[in-house]
């Protein structure tokens, strides 16, 4: 399996400090010009591959190396602002994750390199087993006089290497539910509660089982851009101000950049970047009103705004439910979908749950 990690940067002291910060977790290599690149990349193969691009390096020199040598890697290009590197990272093909290098956000650093590395094995460990599949079934087509009991035998083991799969990529995405929560001991358990909460709505609104499996890691993984949150704005107890307020709420946008990089985060994009979007209009960020929200956001919005309702935080006292249906009623319209409110405080789902 790949574990190890390449960091480029044409500073020495700047690949041993990011070094540093992985070790003992991640083993790293370092390659400080173009050279060293294509020595490394040559001899050894890397799970991911760390970026900061300094003169007299050029990242889309480095990036098409990368591309050409090793695709498969997980390639995270550290910037100083959430403008650069877009044009790279829309411009080359593969798996290239802008992750903002400041100071306060170079400790996450190994977080995002470890959840990369176990992500490139997933998919290393998915694509095996899928050649090995594709393999066996040709060898069914050829046997066309093979008995009933031997297909039947056949299409179980293929039944039970999706489930597989399916496990897998359930526990890379609900270890990116517990990055999130890692970050703040007051709202441990809220990606799971707001899980239940929605899958439990969206039965109610008769969901199919497709959209219900997409809605169940959207609400787990609604919040995964607090990950790019500032601690003193994230752990504040007390009110925000003006400025702080405008930082949280880049966290649905910060969400989106990460699960458009990956494939299998991408179906959960409406529930990571629309869940603070109102049905009147005047949400965040894009300001959708009425049906142009996504059903599955809408139905994350509501069970996300319950159990911050619901639950004691620092800065207030659980409320009672009958308190959380008055509130729900009044902001049907105004901020809900007046007819997911309806099924959500009338079919016993607060209930249930409490």
């Amino acid at each position: 399996m790949l574990s190890r990690a390449l960091i480029v940067h044409p500073s020495a002291t700047a690949v041993a400090e990011i070094r540093d910060v992985l070790e003992p977790e991640v083993k790293s290599d370092g390659a400080q010009n173009e050279s060293d690149l294509k020595r490394r990349l040559a001899s050894t193969e890397y799970g991911v591959i760390v970026i900061e691009s300094k003169p007299p390096l050029d990242p889309y020199v480095i990036l098409t190396e990368i591309t050409a040598a090793q695709p498969d890697a997980f390639v995270v290009l550290m910037i100083g602002d959430e403008r650069e590197g877009r044009e790279l990272e829309q411009s080359l093909p593969g798996k290239v994750f802008r992750f903002l290098a400041g100071p306060n956000q170079k400790w996450q650093l190994k977080g995002v390199v470890g959840e990369g590395l176990r992500l490139q094995r997933l998919e290393r460990e998915q694509r095996e087993v899928i050649k090995k599949l594709g393999l066996e079934y040709g060898k069914l087509q050829k046997r066309e006089k093979l008995l009933d009991v031997v297909v039947k035998e056949r299409t179980r083991e293929l039944e039970i290497a999706y489930e597989s799969l399916k496990a897998n990529a359930r526990q890379a995405l609900l270890g990116f539910a517990e990055a999130i929560e890692a970050k703040d001991p007051y709202t441990k358990g809220h990606c799971g509660r707001t899980a239940v909460y929605a899958m439990a709505l969206g039965r109610e609104a008769r969901l199919s089982e497709a959209d219900l499996e997409i809605l169940e890691f959207g609400a787990f993984l609604h919040d995964i851009g607090k990950i790019g949150v500032k601690d003193a704005v994230l752990l504040k107890p007390g009110a925000l101000s003006d400025e702080e307020w405008v930082h949280m709420k880049t966290h649905p946008v910060i969400g989106f950049q990460i699960s458009s990089q990956l494939d299998m985060l991408r179906p959960i994009i409406p529930c990571v970047r629309s869940h603070h979007e109102r049905w009147e209009g005047g949400g965040y960020p894009d300001n959708m009103v009425g049906e142009e929200i996504p059903i599955l956001a809408r139905i994350v919005s509501i069970s996300d705004a319950y159990d911050a309702m619901a639950t004691d935080r620092p800065y207030k006292s659980a409320l009672p439910i009958p308190q959380c249906k008055e509130i729900f009623r009044k902001q049907a319209g105004p901020q809900f979908d007046p007819e997911l409110v309806e099924l959500f405080v009338t079919r016993g789902i607060m209930e249930q749950f409490r």
